[in-house]
């Protein structure tokens, strides 16, 4: 990129005369400077230790003290526009596609699409130019925050597909047999899901990217843990009762929502954060804690086959069923 051009790019002012006259890459952190490059001085204080290790040129807003003529220093109004201007750069030269799905899709793409020319990119503006400075033949990336969006001109949405793209043997809660394309696959996916499992195959096909369905393992989604009398993890499925955490409300009351309809046969409860009883009556019944402490009583003491907790993460929930269970010991006289 010549010193010209990427003044342009940045919509900058050339603060002084360089006598380097193009820069060989970009970076956003001090530690992936490199001889050559431009750096994009988010943080004024790294300047001079970017300098040190060879940049040609400085994208700042702040004041700088220019301590090397020699090299760029670009002066801008804003470094965040600066760096959404270069992504768009780099996505236009390039020829990038870009594909925008949710975060279940994004979950399910990123496990079976075996295509080494596409990227998935699952994080904020700042590390997008890192990412895209370390990949080699992209032809696309794959994204599911909406927030990006921002940074290209166009892009493609995956679709729910009014037909699922395979055939249904078996659909249990937490568990699929499926048939595509003569080939049988056995995934652990909840029927919940099928729709966005068919959006992601329906998007490789109709843009030609390559995806293997026996590569699939889970998605961090839904994910069952069976557990025991005194609340204990127990190999998946050697029991009939089940613990499901989940923090976001939208995703909670589809998955309530889901068992409700169903597993009529067994007995479910919410166990709720106090606040939030009354979003969810008519469902299930509830029970309401105060503390994650309250939780392993709870699920000892109540009578269910399904307990999905709001408010608490997966790890969180494994913290809870690892807490061993004393059992009250009898003195002996």
């Amino acid at each position: 990129m010549r010193v010209n051009e990427a003044v342009e790019i940045v919509n900058g002012k050339l603060a002084a005369t360089p006598s380097i006259s193009a820069f060989n890459g970009v970076a956003t952190k001090i530690a992936e400077v490199k001889r050559g490059c431009l750096f994009i001085a988010k943080d004024p204080s790294e300047i001079d230790g970017a300098i040190a290790l060879g940049a040609y040129g400085v994208v700042y807003d702040k004041y700088a003290q220019m301590v090397d003529g020699e090299i760029a220093w670009i002066r801008v109004d804003s470094i965040q526009d600066a760096m959404i201007r270069l992504v768009r750069y780099q996505f236009l030269r390039d020829n990038i596609e870009v594909f925008y799905v949710s975060a279940i899709e994004y979950a399910i793409a990123s496990q079976i699409i075996t295509d080494t020319t596409i990227g998935f990119f699952d994080d904020g503006l700042e590390e997008i130019l890192s990412f895209m400075s370390k990949q080699v033949g992209l032809r696309s990336v794959v994204i599911k925050d909406e927030a990006l969006l921002s940074l290209v001109l166009e892009y493609t949405q995956a679709v729910i597909p009014q037909e699922l793209p395979f055939k249904v043997l078996v659909a249990t809660l937490f568990d699929t047999k499926i048939n595509y394309k003569l080939s049988h696959y056995t995934l652990k996916l909840p029927s919940l899901f099928l729709p966005e499992l068919g959006s992601v195959i329906e998007m490789c096909v109709a843009h030609h990217i390559a995806f293997d369905l026996g590569r699939f393992c889970a998605i961090p989604y839904m994910c069952p843990y069976f557990i025991n009398a005194h609340a204990h993890l127990v190999p998946y499925g050697q029991t009939d009762c089940v613990v499901v955490a989940e923090e976001n409300i939208e995703l909670y009351k589809k998955y309530a929502a889901y068992i409700a309809s169903q597993a009529k046969w067994g007995k479910l409860v919410l166990l709720l954060p106090r606040g939030y009883g009354e979003v969810f009556d008519g469902i299930a019944p509830s029970e309401i804690y105060d503390s994650k402490d309250m939780l392993k009583e709870l699920l000892m003491a109540k009578d269910y086959n399904f307990a999905l907790i709001f408010g608490i993460s997966e790890a969180e929930l494994l913290e809870i069923l690892m807490i061993p269970h004393h059992e009250p010991t009898l003195m002996v006289f």
